[in-house]
């Protein structure tokens, strides 16, 4: 290994990893000084100038499959890593997506190569300035910037003791372990927290209602809503549509199916407020105003129904849209109105033959969970007279209420309300009439303003009148993973041995599944919604409940809050009465993503007696804790980025160097604090579960600090995905084409195998083999009769305008997943920085700038009755007037004065969110909560005058 001075290149990166690495070519050059002679001087490699900087780029030791395990990217790109001197001097991207022999006939385009910008700078980014290498406890006041350098033993043995403390005065759900929705993967890393964590019977945060990534419509629809396919899928359709989100950006690996769909002839839609990165490739751009989206979808509904172009077969059979309602009440006919011992969730529907109700198939009430028709013919209209327990009362199908809710949405109406002109609405209309296999994409861009369910409704309605949902190339997409059964078991959340057993011969239909992960959610999980957590112990219910501004609740949000608390729909861990604290987060940022983090720092950070951020990097949040422990970077270890049904390939990535100084991966960092938990227990004399937890952890020491390979082989060997693959397999082949989709799970609710053709659309469990879906009314459900429902006037989709939440202000503040990070990972990149303006900026539209004196770049503040903040403003024609775009990720530290674009965003709840009594409509960890809502926020924008950057 060469070396420069005593340092070898590996010691170099280090020490600029800790401090501030600066190459220059001067560097490379030895220069004699006027105390030391040339001859005085010790020889050194023949540096000749950049060209063999470069030239060495270029030769290497060995190659290694990699890739960025805990990046909360869906797209799982392999790469092939270059080490040289135990260094990865670059990456690129692997052609290692090969299909299956059974799909190698498919005529669809191939997924290699897959990778971006962001990918392809990580061997840059690994030793960037903000790397933590050294375990840091804090010195001084939280935030003042003030640090030393600890040991290991010193850094687990605070940790081991600081949750010894929180459970003897509190209990153990006063210890709160927090690693956001994605920035995790399906290996030893995440494996390894979630399992002590869990043993710790810590509150666990569940964080996809609190990133905004539930899609609500869809689980108020189907009962689930980790529903997706794969982005080959694509280009089977006829019609694409990306609505509310821009893949073109954000999903850059998978861009290219879109594009060759237009190339096969597919007509590709984009719906967006904003001419952006997607719409310019677009055959129709769709531009509605922020927040009236649902409006235009049920404007099109309305279009659909009133020529017929509706598929009434599929309706019948799969949609609640037969389903008989009382007039009386509003409320669906149910078996215990017709009976006086009849049942709650037996429904009816009236039989065309035979010209009387009928029990519709397939409901929970019955035996048989097959929707299957039969003879059956369900009435899609009409009024008809019902025999009851007390009377005779009229009904009529759910289809004939939907007809009149939507009956307003004409199309000057919607003209009106969006400014998208008739015309417009008419091509839309045309396209989804016209076509065989329209694919809407809506993804997690779809779930982040406040009344996003509606539009969600409103989506899944438009492809059921079509019939399209759960046919290739068609319905509607949103995300979901493909479960690893080996994760699960290292988890301990398989099911009973006995269950298991049983599930070797019967696999349970979706409506069993989802009610036995409701149960595990109640008395085996620990998971607790991340804003009910806030809400509880952080300071929202201030600004929250009075945020909730929607006119046609006849109550307060608060109450209904307080309400759904006092029911039990929502369990709140750690209990009102016991304040959290600690609080442990990994590869997450909770100061830069979570609403108003200055009221959260507030109320929550006072209560925390220790607080330790486990990450590769300095963030907002490591900033303001206690202590940092350095994970080791995405190529300093080894792993499984988790699979998704977008690109149901398993990607895996193994160590290409050492971790750089002191940093170790997260797997090894949690088997040495359960060990540390165990010692200290027993020298405290705690007679606990603790004294025993190190041997659980590693299984009497199969699984230690150093085994995280075994770790990975256990997963692979024991998952449906990867079917008996070993670790030795898996290093070679770097990517492998998924074996089984699995079955239907915590975050799975595909339904569907990877089909003869060699892509993957959803539901087919449904649609195809008529397993009903997991509902109240065991169908795709349009109608909830729920109370609160009733109250919100939502029990049918329909169109709200936007709470003028902060205030009533002029400028909707919206955003995106940016095209230049991986959330805040790489906001520090330099490459990255160089390639957009280096600083946070945002968009605006040109006319909103005028008429307010503003010029490009200008540094603008951004202000509403909850917070404020200043950026640089970017002009652009591109974006509507009334809407600004400030793409998310930035850290709150790059703004001035450390004041971030959260500061404005109340994230106010929707009260029908908190429903927890309503057959599918109940508490289940990564299904329920308040949803994160930083979309559509109202803002005023005005000149920061003479401001200057507070930094």
């Amino acid at each position: 290994m060469s070396s420069h001075n005593g340092l070898t290149r590996r010691q170099l990166l280090i020490g600029g990893a800790a401090g501030t690495l600066i190459l220059s070519l001067p560097h490379f050059a030895p220069r004699p000084t006027a105390a030391t002679t040339p001859a005085a001087v010790e020889p050194l490699e023949d540096y000749r100038g950049w060209e063999d900087i470069y030239r060495a780029q270029w030769s290497w030791d060995r190659v290694v499959r990699g890739t960025h395990l805990r990046a909360n990217c869906f797209s799982a790109c392999a790469f092939d890593l270059y080490v040289k001197d135990g260094i990865v001097w670059r990456e690129e991207q692997a052609d290692v997506y090969a299909r299956h022999a059974e799909f190698a006939g498919a005529r669809l385009p191939d997924y290699a190569p897959r990778g971006c910008q962001k990918g392809n700078c990580y061997s840059s980014l690994m030793v960037a300035p903000d790397r933590v290498t050294y375990p840091l406890a804090r010195v001084g006041e939280r935030g003042a910037g003030r640090w030393r350098r600890i040991t290991w033993n010193e850094a687990l043995t605070r940790v081991a003791d600081a949750i010894l403390n929180a459970r003897a005065e509190g209990g153990p759900q006063t210890v709160v372990y927090d690693n956001g929705t994605s920035n995790v993967d399906s290996g030893p890393s995440t494996v390894g927290e979630m399992r002590l964590f869990g043993m710790i019977g810590a509150t666990m945060l569940d964080g996809f209602a609190g990133t905004g990534d539930l899609a609500k419509g869809a689980l108020q629809t189907w009962g689930a809503s980790f529903v997706d396919g794969s982005s080959d899928d694509w280009f089977r359709s006829e019609t694409l549509i990306f609505w509310h989100c821009n893949p073109m950006a954000t999903r850059i690996p998978d861009a290219h199916f879109a594009t060759e769909a237009r190339y096969r002839g597919a007509t590709l839609v984009t719906v967006s407020p904003d001419l952006s990165p997607s719409a310019i490739h677009a055959s129709l751009w769709v531009n509605p105003r922020p927040g009236t989206d649902a409006a235009l979808a049920l404007g099109v509904a309305r279009a659909l129904l009133e020529r017929n172009a509706i598929d009434e077969s599929y309706v019948r059979e799969q949609t609640d849209l037969p389903f008989l309602v009382r007039d009386d009440t509003g409320r669906f006919l149910r078996q215990s109105d017709v009976t006086a011992k009849g049942r709650d969730d037996i429904f009816y529907v009236w039989d065309l033959k035979c010209g009387r109700p009928t029990e519709a198939p397939g409901t929970p009430g019955q035996w048989s969970d097959s929707l299957a028709l039969g003879e059956l013919t369900p009435a899609l209209s009409g009024q008809f007279a019902v025999l009851t327990a007390t009377g005779m009362v009229q009904t009529r199908p759910v289809m004939e209420r939907l007809r009149e809710r939507i009956a307003v949405y004409t199309s000057d109406y919607v003209a009106r309300l969006t400014g998208v002109g008739p015309r417009t609405q008419e091509a839309l209309t045309e396209l989804l009439a016209a076509s065989k296999r329209t694919l809407i994409y809506a993804t997690w861009g779809s779930c982040k303003a406040y009344h996003a369910d509606l539009l969600q409704r409103s989506l899944i309605l438009l492809s059921a009148l079509r019939g399209q949902h759960g046919h290739t190339g068609s319905g509607v997409r949103f995300a979901a993973w493909i479960p690893f059964e080996g994760e699960d078991d290292l988890l301990g959340v398989q099911p009973p041995w006995l269950q298991r057993q049983v599930m070797r011969v019967y696999t349970p239909p979706p409506r069993v599944m989802e009610a036995a992960i409701a149960e595990a959610s109640r008395t085996r999980l620990t998971w607790t919604p991340s804003h009910l957590f806030l809400y509880a112990h952080g300071g929202l219910a201030e600004v929250q409940d009075a945020a909730v501004d929607d006119a046609t609740l006849p109550r307060p949000g608060g109450a209904y809050f307080q309400d759904a608390i006092a029911r039990g729909w929502l369990p709140v861990r750690p209990p009102v009465d016991r304040p959290p604290r600690v609080l442990v987060t990994s590869g997450v940022n909770p100061l830069r993503r979570w609403p108003v983090p200055q009221v959260i720092e507030r109320v929550l950070w006072p209560k925390l007696k220790l607080i330790v951020a486990i990450d590769t990097r300095l963030s907002t949040t490591g900033l303001k804790a206690d202590l940092i422990l350095p994970a080791a970077g995405y190529y300093e270890k080894r792993g499984i980025k988790y699979a998704v049904a977008l690109a149901p390939y398993v990607v895996i990535g193994d160590q290409a160097m050492a971790p750089l100084g002191e940093s170790k991966p997260e797997w090894e960092i949690m088997a040495l604090l359960a060990r540390r938990l165990q010692e200290r227990a027993r020298e405290r004399g705690m007679d606990s579960d603790l004294a025993t937890i190190d041997d659980r952890f590693s299984e009497n020491g199969r699984f230690g600090p150093a085994d995280d390979a075994a770790v990975i082989d256990h997963i692979l060997r024991g998952s449906s995905a990867t079917q008996g693959t070993s670790w030795a397999e898996a290093q070679k082949a770097g990517a492998m084409q998924v074996r089984s989709v699995g079955g239907w799970g915590i975050t799975s609710a595909i339904g569907s195998e990877v089909e003869p053709q060699g892509s993957l659309s959803p539901s087919r469990i449904h649609v195809e083999q008529k397993h009903a879906w997991p509902t109240l009314t065991g169908r795709q459900q349009f109608y909830l009769d729920h109370p609160w429902f009733v109250e919100a006037d939502e029990v049918l989709p329909r169109w709200k305008p936007l709470p003028g939440v902060g205030g009533r202000y002029p400028i909707l503040l919206t955003g995106g997943h940016t095209r230049w990070s991986i959330h805040a990972i790489w906001r520090n990149e330099p490459t990255l920085l160089r390639l957009q303006r280096g600083e946070p900026s945002m968009w605006m539209a040109v006319e909103d700038a005028r008429v307010r004196g503003i010029a490009d770049n200008d540094v603008v503040r951004v202000h509403n009755d909850h917070g404020t903040f200043q950026v640089h403003v970017r002009i652009a024609p591109s974006v509507a007037p009334g809407e600004a775009i400030l793409y998310h990720a930035w850290e709150p530290s790059q703004f001035p004065g450390w004041h971030g674009n959260m500061e404005v965003v109340a994230s106010p709840y929707k009260p029908v969110h908190l429903v927890g009594d309503y057959g599918h409509l109940r508490y289940r960890a990564f299904s329920s909560g308040p949803e994160h809502v930083p979309r559509g926020v109202p803002v005023e924008i005005e000149p920061a005058g003479t401001a200057r950057r507070a930094l």
